[in-house]
């Protein structure tokens, strides 16, 4: 350190001598130091209330409090222990100098004071002083970092074997203070756990023996019993010449870390709601296990069961409550295969893997299975698990599964070929009607590449847009008047036509195409809507079916204004129709989507009324503004019986609610005319126009009345 690193340090002088006082506080303050002065020890100690000091020149022989006490008393004070204090005596004497130190001086300096020395040997203390406090600096910092890094240093010293720990890594070991004062190599060797410390010991040893550096993750049982993971890389000391004289190291508990990489792991190979391994993880198990299957040249079976209308379930309960059946349903399913597997004596079942490989979907392999009618067996008794009957809010619930099989070697001899065939097999059943078993077959293959190219025909037409929007009308049966139209969506292929909404809807939802779809179909409305407009026709509300997807789309309240707002249109302009089941799915939050729509300005129109999920407590909660009767109820209700009454049910409790009831599927004037009586005057169906095209739907607007129409 230089001298302008202790130049302005704060001095304090205590001296009974004034003369002598004087003459140090000339001497030093010449030299750069602020000096305070003191006559005796009491006035010292009470200056040290004041302020804070750098060091201390203090006489010995006083009359009040001689130096020793005073010394004594400063280093009891806080941070006293720090402060350098040169004892100025008169006493030629080593039992006053041995004295001096025994209170705690850090030096001496003999009367008569060499005035031109006395300033260099308090530079030097000062210097002396501030290479301590930086070394406890550095010591603390140290300790808060091993404290944060979990961490602790050790050294291991000489021939004696001398072992130094840290602060740190006696608390890493929760080892108690008289184990501190003892510490030893083996003490601490011996909390490393018996599978590990012969390991331990022969690194630590070739690092003392030989300078061999380690690094070596191992388990220790800390004092409190407690078993840790730690880390600890070791490393040779050597001195100038080359010689080793110790080992140091440090020791990291990594318990944490590895849980967390643990937790990590399982996440990444197991679903988290059913603990049973997922998609990516079967496949490499079931990799590993057809493999072996080779060897031995095992015929496996692959299964692919998926619970039927989930959907459904999910939209009628609740996400919330269907993670509960499903949870329930993988508990079945494992009791299952457990069940199973004493019954495969002679076969390989237990390396029977089962797994969650889609969101209602679970995946089962069997190894030598022996035939196909035993692969047939279990899928059946699979499927009857899934068909037990649950109870869900004190109601109880029935489901049905499908189910896939693909046979090894005979359909596939890799994993996941056999994954595709199963999944076909699965999409067959599920064809077929559901709550079946199909086997692959290479008819699947042809339906799959089928299957396949409609899902790219169809993202073409949506891109190409090669989708037409027709509109059916919806009007006042008294009159005849057009009150509204409904917007249905067809696809007009190159070479098969116009093809109706029951090809491909379907297909749009299962491939995920149902949210493009649903954004053309809205464009579309609204550049017909705002074409009519400026054509000076009377344009009415259309309705525009929603899908799940969409309904449940944040970014659907701003498609929707920013459609409205590019074209010149009022939210009014459109009716958003959903239906029961989208409503179901998630009461609290639809609610909300609900109220979100209508304070833009949209109307809701709840279509298919009286065939989902919905109860009358539910219903009173949606914010809607029309009810429409489906046309099953609507068919027969003129003959009276339960149709007629449902009809009448849903008109009286539309008429109640305040909404707006509209009659789908009115075909005949005696179904209009008994709807009228009931008390639902707005109705849709073939009676007063089938869907027709944009431009023939615009010379219908002009029309005063639909009622005596040709349908």
């Amino acid at each position: 350190m230089t001298e302008t690193e202790v130049d302005g340090s704060r001095l304090l002088i205590v001296d009974d001598d004034a003369l002598m006082r004087s003459m140090a506080c000339r001497t030093l303050s010449h030299a750069g130091f602020s000096v305070s002065e003191a006559d005796g020890g009491a006035q010292a100690l009470a200056l040290f209330d004041l302020t804070r000091f750098d060091l201390v020149l203090l006489d010995v022989m006083m009359p009040d409090m001689d130096g020793y006490q005073v010394c004594h008393e400063i280093r009891r004070l806080p941070d006293g222990d720090r402060i350098p204090i040169i004892m100025l005596t008169g006493l030629n004497d080593t039992q006053s100098i041995e004295l001096a130190y025994q209170a705690g001086a850090t030096d001496f300096i003999a009367k008569p004071i060499n005035w031109t020395l006395l300033t260099h040997r308090v530079r030097y203390a000062l210097r002396a002083s501030l290479a301590a406090e930086s070394a406890i600096r550095s010591r603390d910092r140290l300790e808060r970092a091993q404290r944060i890094a979990n961490m602790g240093s050790w050294e291991i010293a000489g021939d004696n074997n001398s072992f130094v720990c840290s602060p740190e890594l006696a608390r890493l070991f929760g080892a108690p203070v008289e184990v501190m004062g003892c510490a030893s190599p083996q003490a601490f060797l011996d909390r490393v756990t018996d599978t590990d410390r012969a390991t331990v010991k022969a690194m630590r040893e070739a690092a003392e023996r030989e300078g061999v550096p380690y690094q070596l993750t191992f388990k220790v049982t800390r004092f409190d019993g407690a078993v840790r993971t730690v880390h600890e890389q070791a490393n040779p000391v050597r001195d100038s010449a080359g010689r080793q004289i110790a080992v140091e190291g440090i020791t990291q508990d990594i318990t944490d870390q590895v849980e967390t990489e643990k937790r990590i792991s399982r996440l990444a190979r197991y679903d988290a709601l059913t603990g049973l391994p997922n998609r990516e993880f079967f496949g490499k198990l079931a990799a590993k296990s057809l493999e072996r299957a080779r060897s031995a040249s095992n015929t496996c079976a692959l299964i692919y069961l998926d619970v039927d209308r989930f959907k459904s379930v999910n939209d009628a309960v609740g996400q919330q409550r269907a993670n509960g059946v499903l949870v329930t349903l993988a508990e079945r399913l494992t009791a299952s295969v457990r069940d199973i597997e004493p019954k495969f004596a002679g076969h390989m079942a237990s390396e029977s893997v089962l797994a969650r490989v889609g969101p209602n979907t679970f995946a089962l392999l069997l190894i030598d299975i022996g035939d196909e009618q035993h692969a047939g067996a279990v899928t059946d008794q699979l499927l009857q698990s899934v068909s037990m009957p649950l109870a869900i809010d004190g109601s109880e619930l029935v489901l049905t599964g499908s189910a896939g099989i693909a046979l090894y070697p005979r359909d596939s001899g890799n994993n996941h070929d056999l994954a595709r065939c199963a999944e076909q097999a699965l999409h067959a059943a599920k064809s077929q009607g559901r709550a079946q078993r199909r086997f692959f077959d290479e008819a699947m293959n042809e339906y799959a590449s089928i299957r396949l190219a409609k899902e790219s025909e169809l993202r073409r037409a949506i891109a190409d847009r090669q989708l037409r929007v027709h509109y059916q009308a919806k009007v006042d049966a008294r009159s005849g008047t057009m009150v509204g139209a409904e917007a249905l969506v067809r696809w007009q292929h190159p070479t098969r036509g116009l093809v109706p909404p029951g090809d491909f809807i379907a297909l749009a939802e299962e491939s995920g195409q149902i949210l493009a779809l649903t954004a053309c179909v809205l464009e579309t409305v609204c550049s017909d809507l705002a074409r009519w407009r400026n054509a000076g026709q009377t344009v009415v509300p259309v309705s525009v079916n929603l899908a799940s997807p969409s309904f449940s789309s944040d970014a659907l309240p701003a498609q929707l204004t920013d459609m409205v707002q590019r074209h010149g249109l009022t939210p009014a302009s459109l009716v958003l129709e959903v239906t029961e089941s989208i409503l179901m799915a998630d009461i609290d939050r639809v609610v909300v989507r609900l109220e979100g729509l209508r304070a833009l300005g949209f109307s809701v129109s709840l279509d298919d009324f009286g065939t989902g999920y919905s109860s009358l407590s539910y219903l009173k909660r949606f914010p809607i503004d029309e009810l429409k009767i489906d046309r099953t109820f609507v068919t027969d209700a003129w003959r009276g019986g339960r149709d007629g009454a449902i009809a009448a049910s849903i008109i009286a409790l539309g008429r109640e609610f305040g909404l707006r009831v509209v009659a789908e599927g009115v075909e005949t004037p005696e179904q209009a005319q008994h709807m009228v009586k009931m008390g639902c005057v707005y109705q849709q169906g073939f009676l007063f126009s089938r869907p027709v095209p944009a431009d023939e739907f615009a010379r219908l607007l002009d029309k005063p009345s639909l009622r005596d129409d040709d349908a």
